[in-house]
């Protein structure tokens, strides 16, 4: 008998209680069975620690760690140090995989020995479940430059072999947001022809008041422009200007500053080094006349 591979995944973990069980659920009754999770939660005090011995007593699959780190990042690296598997998924403790979706992962690896990564399609889902919309998800056939325009993998979907994390290095614990795109754009300008992709639904992205995307607009935007500047070259300001739209759409209450004009001033230096040559001016005499 052929002994199958084993997938590990990833679960970096802070207070999401109220979510964890079901992700956890969502690896564990996969179709494929010869999976192991490793969660490294941060230092939970929400109940989590406590569903998570609970869980583990009923499936010794999971495996778990607890104690304070400095962001998803360093979570993720201490995740992995823990696996044995030749496969590594990436789930957070609030997203989903799909039915299938880790069988779908090893047979497309299996039928690609020259992948080292592969993903796949995304949904955004609300917080009871609700599908929102697709992600905008593109196919590696792409040029690397398509990531200036944003990410186009969903995180969740995503799987890789082993020996990519080895040779890409540890996730960057300098980002507290972005380190899943700086991981990918990685993965493209080391491998571009080894990575593959699925047309199929993999995994559910959970949106939700209390995920990174959401409540760290700025930092993602900021990290994002970095990352893209230290791969790429200079960032495009849309990343900046679509910040600004997004804020000024809410209401003073909601943005919690209270200055906008310096806020955005104070924001523009902090990307000015990842900007063209002509976009950091051209951005403050915009804020100027509109603000």
């Amino acid at each position: 008998m052929i002994q199958r591979p084993l997938v590990s995944v990833l679960m970096p973990s802070y207070n999401q209680c109220s979510f964890i069980g079901e992700s956890i659920a969502s690896v564990l009754d996969q179709s494929y069975g010869e999976i192991e999770l490793v969660v490294a939660d941060g230092g939970s005090t929400d109940g989590t620690v406590e569903l998570l011995r609970s869980l583990q007593e009923k499936d010794k699959r999971l495996r778990w760690l607890s104690e304070r780190d400095t962001g998803p990042a360093e979570a993720l690296n201490r995740a992995f140090a823990l696996t044995r598997g030749t496969h590594i998924g990436w789930l957070n403790s609030d997203d989903l995989y799909a039915e299938g979706a880790v069988e779908r992962a090893v047979a497309g690896f299996a039928a690609h020995p020259g992948w080292i990564m592969l993903y796949g399609r995304g949904v955004h889902v609300d917080e009871r479940g609700k599908e929102l919309g697709r992600y905008p998800t593109v196919p590696p056939t792409v040029p690397v430059e398509e990531f200036r325009k944003g990410c186009f993998i969903c995180q969740p979907t995503a799987f890789f072999l082993r020996p990519m994390y080895r040779l890409l290095g540890p996730f960057n614990q300098s980002l507290k947001t972005a380190f899943d795109y700086d991981y990918w754009l990685r993965a493209f300008l080391a491998f571009p022809e080894r990575l593959g992709f699925l047309d199929a639904v993999q995994a559910k992205s959970r949106l939700h008041s209390d995920c990174i995307t959401v409540r760290m607009r700025k930092v993602v935007a900021v990290e994002s422009m970095r990352v893209i500047a230290e791969h790429l070259g200079s960032a495009p300001s849309h990343w900046f200007t679509t910040y600004v739209e997004e804020l000024m759409a809410q209401s003073p209450e909601e943005r919690g500053v209270p200055d906008v004009r310096q806020h955005l001033l104070d924001a523009l230096e902090e990307i000015r080094d990842y900007l063209g040559d002509d976009d950091v001016e051209s951005l403050k005499n915009a804020l100027w006349e509109n603000l």
